[in-house]
């Protein structure tokens, strides 16, 4: 595989996924469907668009010659998932505290704040903040920007350009350093498991921890 091929998949991957973001949001802007509704039918949208993302992801691997991954059990990668789960709250702790320490005491996550206010107006919302951006994400910071960034680069050098991107990519720089580490966590797990379903397993538990108990929490 040349590097040509390499750098093209990780354009028109990055181009997708910054569409996916956009376009359902901003057609239904320029329809005027706002509220609860525009959020549901933003949400629908994406979901139907990632799934057409992920078929093009498995279609431009087969083009380009990448290998399939080694095939794992589903316990095996609940078992995985779970313990980055682990690996992440132990991130988020060491993350918060050097963030007190250097910046004083934070509030919560202002990220975290707009996924719950959304899920309020449109429950659909907590589908695709526990599953479907956790797909999204895998596949383009870990699997595309780390896994084929490291065949153009240092696998270092590209595990934190992907986290950092990562962390960035939350929007939310008071705890760019807590999603930057997560990020850090989920490169390593994809190299030592040689599985995305490895690291989306882990997402989208912590993902669905962290909605579950924000969403029980008093408000």
């Amino acid at each position: 595989m040349t590097n040509r091929k390499i750098w093209t998949k990780i354009i028109w991957i990055v181009l997708a996924y910054l569409l996916i973001l956009a376009v359902p949001g901003q057609l239904l802007l320029a329809l005027g469907i706002k509220g609860a509704t525009g959020v549901s039918w933003q949400m629908g949208f994406s979901i139907l668009l990632t799934v057409l993302f992920v078929w093009y992801d498995h279609r431009s691997d087969q083009k380009i010659g990448i290998e399939p991954e080694p095939k794992r059990s589903l316990a095996d990668i609940l078992l995985y998932g779970v313990f980055g789960l682990i690996l992440f709250f132990g991130v988020n702790f060491v993350g918060t505290l050097l963030i007190s320490l250097f910046f004083g005491v934070p509030q919560s996550s202002t990220n975290t704040q707009e996924i719950i206010t959304n899920i309020h107006k449109a429950p659909l919302f907590a589908v695709y903040a526990a599953l479907i951006a956790p797909v999204l994400e895998e596949i383009v910071f870990r699997k595309t920007l780390y896994g084929l960034g490291r065949r153009l680069m240092n696998p270092v050098g590209a595990a934190l350009i992907s986290s950092l991107l990562f962390g960035l990519a939350h929007n939310d720089n008071r705890f760019l350093i807590v999603y930057a580490g997560i990020g850090v966590v989920q490169c390593w797990l994809y190299h030592k498991t040689k599985s995305i379903k490895v690291t989306m397993a882990a997402h989208i538990i912590y993902n669905s921890f962290a909605l579950a108990v924000a969403l029980l929490l008093p408000r």
